[in-house]
């Protein structure tokens, strides 16, 4: 493995780690798993006309951004055509929702890459349920997935913003979130889960899980209670309420810190100018996430259930015990929560640069 590194380290970025880095047959010689700033949004209807368009949109928005990085479209059970197209060669996606029916799968996941099972921090990955399924009521919640390179927020302080904000505007989302995470290669993501755990137990600030399967966790109450919070968060008007309005929440995150935008069904919050990775080492409990995550304690999932499959040689994985420590690091007693408003005034603040014009 010591060598494979070498060699790797000598042809790839930092941020780019190989396939199955720690499974035990490890480390084969694909893009397993890249940072990114990316972001996630749950919402319903994925099966009827208005939300297939609204995805439609928010592709057109993306793509106006990524067009010239991505390289691959993957689809899950596709009623027609192959489940895989270079994205050159690709119809357009308002095409291929045409030949759909209710009963047909909204899965689109377009990719980066220059093999088609590299990860990429470019990403764009609808997913949603037939007509029956969520007519049953008990499957959750369809999800969107996308990303950018950190050198992208770094260049353009409020893109990635408008994005989120316009995106859970058109799919009047249920709730979201964004930040850094570790975006794994799609077709191959069982094994690279280790690697997701090991580098999130390292960075707090790093989001972990899959949406589709986040998404339908109906029993554990995703339908009404938010995943986790990031420097960006959706909630929507029901969730607002429930943490006690407007008002409350900007008392609790003060608007020198924390940007509030209206998105039609809900509100999102912006935490600090740009989002923190939170090396553990250095402070795995920056302020500026743990306030957020008290002030919405009651909207929060309290119990998850496993992030990742199972372990099978040992390998970290996300699972039981580990996967609800992970969920809980942001929190902290009641009796804390003083000594980390105070902390905030170190922080970095908001600025103009930083900022959506429209900010509550």
């Amino acid at each position: 493995m010591e060598s494979f590194m070498d060699e790797w380290i000598k042809t790839h970025e930092r941020d780019v780690l190989p396939g199955a880095m720690l499974m035990k047959y490890g480390p084969q010689d694909y893009v397993g798993a890249t940072i990114a700033v990316r972001g996630t949004l749950y919402f319903k209807g994925s099966h009827t006309p208005a939300i297939r368009e609204a995805l439609c949109k928010c592709l057109d928005a993306y793509e106006a951004v990524a067009k010239d990085h991505l390289t691959w479209l993957w689809r899950e059970e596709p009623p027609d055509g192959p489940d895989k197209y270079a994205y050159a060669k690709a119809p357009p996606m308002r095409a291929l929702i045409k030949k759909m029916g209710e009963q047909d799968q909204v899965s689109f996941a377009y990719v980066g890459g220059e093999k088609p099972h590299d990860a990429s921090p470019w990403m764009f990955f609808a997913s949603g349920m037939r007509e029956w399924e969520a007519k049953l009521g008990w499957n959750g919640l369809d999800s969107l997935r996308f990303s950018v390179p950190k050198e992208v927020i770094e260049k353009n302080p409020t893109l990635f913003q408008k994005l989120f904000v316009d995106f859970a505007r058109l799919l009047k989302a249920e709730h979201g979130h964004a930040g850094y995470a570790l975006n794994l290669s799609l077709p191959r993501t069982e094994p690279n889960e280790p690697t997701e755990a090991f580098m999130a137990l390292k960075m707090a600030g790093l989001d972990a899980g899959e949406s589709v399967m986040i998404g339908s966790w109906h029993d554990k109450g995703i339908d009404d209670h938010i995943f986790g919070i990031g420097w960006l968060t959706a909630i929507n008007k029901t969730m607002v309420e429930t943490v006690g309005g407007l008002d409350t929440l900007r008392a609790e995150l003060p608007a020198s810190w924390f940007a509030k935008y209206d998105y039609g069904n809900g509100l999102v919050i912006q935490a600090g100018p740009e989002p923190e990775i939170a090396p553990v080492e250095l402070d795995p409990k920056p302020a500026i996430y743990v306030l957020p995550a008290m002030a919405l304690r009651e909207i929060r999932l309290v119990d998850n259930d496993d992030l990742h499959y199972g372990s099978k040689d040992g390998e970290p994985r996300l699972t039981g015990l580990a996967a609800n420590q992970w969920l809980a690091r942001f929190d902290v007693p009641e009796e804390d929560l003083m000594g980390y408003k105070t902390k905030l005034l170190g922080e970095p603040k908001q600025t103009k640069e930083t900022t959506l014009p429209d900010s509550l």
